[in-house]
């Protein structure tokens, strides 16, 4: 479980929100988050209370085929009704199911995600750089995958700037 701190709001959100994107409601939006790690389940040994953490839109489960043709993005496991790996939703508001956005749903107070949409931060990053949200993602996967920007000097040959809006979210995380 993660208490959210931070969380990106995006085009995909208004456009779940407005019908564009058609996901099963009620749902609670966010694909973007950044938190504290408060609570983890058994079998979990990637992070532990108290770890700082951002969230990642697209799981990467690691074992599919899509994981292991190095293209995570498409990873099996990712769920599009709002579900979570297992079928279950998280979420209930007087006895009826609420799904996740990405199985997230950032823009709630607390989250219970999945282990594999987990990525621990150093807590030396400052805060304002924790939120790595789907416009940092695509960006990067723009500049790397499609660009094929180097990744190596002479970097200069290769600039490419990713801008995106700044997260909403708590002070003091």
């Amino acid at each position: 479980m993660i208490r959210m701190a931070a969380t990106g709001v995006c085009h995909s959100d208004l456009s779940v929100l407005h019908g564009v994107v058609p996901m099963p409601l009620p749902l609670a939006l966010g694909h973007e988050g950044a938190g504290v790690v408060q609570a983890v389940g058994p079998g979990v040994t990637t992070v532990a209370a108290g770890d700082h953490v951002t969230l990642s839109f697209i799981p990467a489960c690691g074992q599919c085929y899509f994981c292991d043709h190095h293209e995570p993005h498409l990873c099996a496991a990712g769920s599009p009704d709002g579900r979570m790996l297992d079928g279950s939703t998280r979420l209930h508001l007087r006895g009826q199911e609420i799904g996740a956005m990405a199985m997230l749903g950032c823009m709630a107070e607390f989250a219970v995600v999945p282990a594999i949409s987990v990525m621990k931060i150093d807590r030396a990053i400052p805060r304002q750089g924790r939120l790595v949200g789907c416009g940092v993602m695509t960006g990067v996967g723009a500049v790397t995958s499609t660009a094929r920007c180097a990744p190596a000097p002479p970097w200069w040959y290769s600039v490419a700037a990713v801008s995106d809006c700044p997260p909403s979210g708590r002070p003091g995380w």
